[in-house]
């Protein structure tokens, strides 16, 4: 979706998606769009320092091809939803191209293939049910987004008379492996529920004030010991890919909804979007530290500028001072991907180029 970047904005999510991205969407999809704007946003990713990123799109396979040619390490999700899309005219299209992308991708060393229920809102409960089962047939991940906005909130209590969090609960859909996109409108019950049942969260706090969903309650999830990692919803929505960014507001966001400046401080927010991100995930004995036996999954940052200058507290520098061009090196399953700058696992200017050229058709196609 990176190619829908600036497309839409100032705008709340489902006056966003509707009328803008869903449209656009199908117009435009196909595996070329998708192969183009992966490629662009590995790219974008690799060049800011990003090691590992979690998706779910149509045409997935598309994305793990061209992400693992980068180099690039995804937790990536074949997209199941209730009306005709691109790559699937049903639900059930789409949990066959879901399965079918798990059998090829099973066991690689850089991509884990996972289903991915587009929402409460997209799906009927049967679907979501069967691809949970999906995920657990095959040990992987599920994907879905989940109460990310006041409307999602209406919608759960006028269909089924509960929260959404209740709702997949109720599904038997909650569990290790689930990855909850957003978890922006939940109480204290909500988040038991999902400590519980050992799901985890994936906070976006940029998208979330961009398109004005809400503040997520990232203070209750951490006392709650919640599996919490950080992420950017992709440069649609945010309109960028920089998790430098995303660390920085996370640590903002919080201060603010909690008026506690000590909340969510830098080594927290850095916590979250390293081995944080890794246990939401469900790599943490993979990656996201630097241990013994651990993947060699590692960036370099230059600390020369004059905003990086002076430097007492590396971590306080990463957090509230470091932009992803500050990133030197990127380096994933030990593979240099970057090297003081220079993407080598990509031609750039290949890339810029059909990206660029598809910007055309877009513009075309959204007249």
């Amino acid at each position: 979706m990176v190619l829908f970047r600036g497309l839409a904005d100032d705008l709340a999510l489902q006056e966003w998606l509707n009328k803008y991205i869903f449209p656009a969407e199908a117009k435009l999809v196909s595996p070329e769009f998708v192969r183009v704007g992966t490629r662009l946003a590995v790219l974008e990713m690799i060049e800011s320092g990003t090691t590992t990123y979690a998706d779910m799109y149509y045409f997935e396979e598309e994305v793990a091809r061209a992400t693992k040619a980068a180099g690039l390490r995804g937790v990536l999700g074949q997209t199941i939803i209730q009306f005709p899309v691109a790559d699937a005219k049903t639900p059930a299209d789409g949990l066959a191209r879901a399965e079918a992308f798990i059998e090829e991708f099973k066991g690689d060393a850089l991509i884990t293939p996972a289903v991915a229920p587009h929402a409460i809102y997209t799906l009927d409960g049967p679907t979501i049910k069967a691809a949970r089962e999906l995920s657990k047939r095959y040990g992987v991940p599920t994907l879905i987004h989940l109460a990310e906005t006041r409307d999602e909130i209406q919608t759960a209590r006028e269909r089924f008379t509960t929260s959404p969090v209740s709702y997949l609960e109720s599904l038997g859909v909650l569990g290790p492996g689930v990855v909850a996109a957003h978890g922006v409108w939940v109480n204290d019950a909500d988040i038991a529920l999902l400590k519980a049942r050992g799901a985890s969260v994936s906070h976006n706090p940029e998208s979330n004030m961009k398109l004005a969903s809400g503040t997520a309650p990232v203070t209750g999830y951490l006392r709650a010991g919640v599996a919490l990692g950080l992420g950017t919803d992709g440069a649609a929505s945010n309109n960028d890919l920089d998790m430098f960014e995303a660390m920085r507001m996370a640590s903002f966001l919080a201060k603010l909804q909690t008026v506690d400046p000590s909340v969510v401080g830098a080594a927290t927010a850095l916590e979250m979007a390293t081995i944080g991100g890794a246990r939401a995930l469900g790599l943490e004995r993979l990656i996201g530290s630097l241990e013994p036996r651990k993947r060699a999954d590692l960036i370099v940052v230059s600390m020369r500028a004059a905003r990086q200058t002076p430097m007492y507290d590396p971590v306080s520098h990463l957090v509230y001072t470091t932009r992803g061009d500050d990133v030197r090196d990127t380096i994933v399953n030990g593979r240099v991907l970057m090297r003081d700058g220079k993407v080598l696992s990509l031609d750039a200017d290949a890339v810029l180029k059909d990206a660029r050229a598809m910007a055309v058709k877009v513009k075309a196609a959204v007249r």
